[in-house]
Parts: C-alpha cells; sequence; structure tokens
C-alpha cells in the first residue's frame, strides 16, 4: 500500500499530472471507502447508512461518535483503510485539485492553456508593430457589438503579451494563446481546423514582404481548415490576387487606426474595395459641397443628384455644425452642407441649379 502511495508524492506543476493523479486518487478513494463500508457492515453488522456514514465521518475526520466501532477486525480496518491509507490521501486530492486550478488560471493568463472550442474566431497576430492594447480592445469589442458575430469565442494566436494577457482584454471575455502562426503545431492549438473565421495580419504593416509571411500562414491555415472564412491582410496590391489563390477570401490593407473596418468588411464583403477607395484620387472620392438647403426631403436630394450624374449624397452639415450620415429617406433636412461621393469635382453652380426646390 505505501509503494502504491508513493505515486501521489511528485513536485510536478503540470496540470496533466495532477489531473491524472487526482482521478487516480479518486478511485483509489473509492475502493478504500467501498471496502471500509463492506467491513463495518459484515464485522459491525451495521446498516449500510450507517456504514457509510461512519465512514465518511471517520476519513474526513469529522468523528460525530454516534456510532462506535466495537470489534477488533473493524478497528483495525479503519486503521488501515481509513487512518493510514485514506485521511492522506483525502487531504492531498483536495491539494491537487486546488493546485490544478491555480496553474491552469496561471496557464491560461500566460497563453499556455489549449481551450476546446469550435466555430470561434482566430486573430492570428504575427506581427513586429507592436500593436497597442487598444487595438486589440477596439476589434474585439466591434465583434461584441455586431449582432452577427457577438455570440462568437474569440482567441487570439500572438506573441504579443509576454506577461499574460492584459486585463482589459480579459475583460472582454477572449483568449489567446502563446505562438505563432507560421508554426502548424500552435495552429493547431487554438483550433484552427474547427473555427468559423481567421483573420491573419499582416508582420510588417508598411513593409510588401510581409506579404509573404501572410501567404506561408495563409497556406498552413487552408491546409487545416477548408471551410473557414479567412480575411488576411496584404500590404502590396499586386499580391492581392496570389493571396486568394492561396486560399483567402477577403483581402485588406493594414489599417492599424481603424481596427473596426476588419469586422466592416467581414460583415459586407466586397466594402474593402469601396471603404479603400475613398483613401484615394483615383476613383471615387468623398467631396463637401458648400450649398444651403432649406426643409426638404433627403430622398429628393439624393434622388435629383444621382439623376443628373453628380454622385451620391451620402450625408449633410446641419447650421450647428453636426454631421447626420445617411438619414432616413423621409426627413426633413436643414442644412449648410452636403458631402457627397463623386468621381469628378462637381460644378458648385451647377449642383445649386440641380437642387433648386423652387417651384
Amino acid at each position: 500500500m505505501f509503494t502504491w502511495l508513493k505515486k501521489f508524492k511528485t513536485n510536478s506543476l503540470e496540470t496533466d499530472g495532477l489531473q491524472k493523479q487526482f482521478v487516480y486518487s479518486l478511485l483509489y478513494l473509492l475502493l478504500i471507502f467501498v471496502l471500509h463500508i463492506m467491513a463495518m457492515v459484515n464485522w459491525e453488522e451495521l446498516r449500510i447508512d450507517d456504514a457509510i456514514w461512519l465512514t465518511f465521518t471517520t476519513i474526513t475526520t469529522v468523528g460525530y461518535g454516534d456510532i462506535q466501532i466495537s470489534s477488533l477486525p473493524g478497528r483495525l480496518a479503519t486503521i488501515i483503510l481509513l487512518y493510514l491509507g485514506g485521511i492522506f490521501v483525502l487531504a492531498k486530492t483536495a491539494g491537487d485539485y486546488f493546485d490544478y486550478r491555480s496553474i491552469k488560471n496561471i496557464k491560461q493568463i500566460k497563453g499556455e492553456w489549449r481551450w476546446n472550442m469550435n466555430d470561434h474566431i482566430v486573430l492570428i497576430s504575427n506581427n513586429d508593430d507592436n500593436i497597442p492594447i487598444l487595438y486589440y480592445e477596439r476589434l474585439i469589442t466591434e465583434f461584441k457589438y455586431t449582432e452577427k458575430y457577438k455570440k462568437y469565442e474569440i482567441q487570439i494566436l500572438t506573441q504579443d503579451f509576454h506577461d499574460g494577457l492584459p486585463e482589459s482584454l480579459q475583460k472582454l471575455n477572449i483568449t489567446h494563446y502563446y505562438g505563432k502562426g507560421n508554426k502548424t503545431e500552435d495552429l493547431e492549438s487554438v483550433n484552427v481546423n474547427d473555427a468559423a473565421i481567421i483573420m491573419i495580419m499582416a508582420c510588417k504593416h508598411h513593409d510588401q514582404l510581409s506579404d509573404g509571411n501572410t501567404f506561408d500562414v495563409l497556406h498552413r491555415v487552408r491546409d487545416l481548415n477548408s471551410k473557414a472564412t479567412i480575411i488576411v491582410e496584404c500590404v502590396d496590391d499586386v499580391n492581392r490576387e496570389r493571396l486568394k489563390q492561396a486560399g483567402a477570401d477577403i483581402t485588406v490593407r493594414p489599417m492599424r487606426a481603424y481596427p473596426e473596418m476588419m469586422v466592416s468588411v467581414l460583415r459586407a464583403p466586397g466594402s474593402e474595395e469601396v471603404i479603400e477607395q475613398m483613401f484615394n484620387s483615383q476613383d471615387n472620392k468623398y467631396q463637401r459641397l458648400e450649398i444651403i438647403i432649406k426643409n426638404q426631403e433627403w430622398a429628393e436630394i439624393v434622388h435629383r443628384l444621382v439623376k443628373s450624374n453628380i454622385g451620391i449624397a451620402v450625408a449633410y452639415i446641419s447650421h450647428n455644425g453636426k454631421i447626420y450620415c445617411n438619414p432616413d429617406g423621409e426627413a426633413k433636412v436643414d442644412a449648410q452642407g452636403l458631402i457627397i461621393m463623386t468621381k469628378n469635382t462637381p460644378n458648385h453652380k451647377m449642383v445649386e441649379e440641380i437642387l433648386s426646390f423652387k417651384s
């Protein structure tokens, strides 16, 4: 018996070892409980319920004293099974359980715990950009606010958090694993094969060579999961088609100041091209028109501009300077200016004539 008990004496802090010890301890305790209960029924002639009561009160050292053990065989069985072989194991089992919980919590915070997830969102952040925590906060918050994605569990695969997941991100109820997207074993540790959405960030948002690293990660991810929606950051537009051929569903330019865009393009695939066009002057662009409008229906304003091939009105500026984006079509507008999406700079006088509501 004592040789067998040595198996419980270990200094290992690994959760797997503690978990196995805990299971072995429970099985051992169950065995000695059954043996002691049988001994009390046979030698002390106790009812089964009294035997169970006596065994539990003895091994937990409560000792109510309402039932006495009088026979020599019964006393020897109690000494051997409970005093020598049970109380110590019960105490150690409780200790192993609390050690396991403590170590598990530490590993989870430090990103060393493998979570059991499926149909979740995985953010792979193999970056040298020193991305601020605020970026992750805004990105995760946008997911939480979006009806379509707020129920998804989110896990980050990164080496950013050397000291563990920051408290602000813990409050957002996400998890992380300390690793790299270039390692297949790390991808498996975040259950990439069962993920619903996978986001791959550029290693360096300003370096086109980062697309090579992105391609490597993407190829590994797609090998593990052929069904997930994958969105990747692409620094050089020349590489977009190559990344799509490798398995990317959506490619976007890195935009560290606006992480919410990643969620927007997931919600409406194709919108990334519309958003990106707004940041250059080659195609469509936003134009502000200083024009006075009094008590006119918004739908009519939009209709006249589109019909005249001027552009699409997307917002108006009220007389107190507040901007109203995409108002209700029946809303009556009093404005000092409009913001429109257009290909060319419109003639101000022409716009005034088009929006002249005089009968």
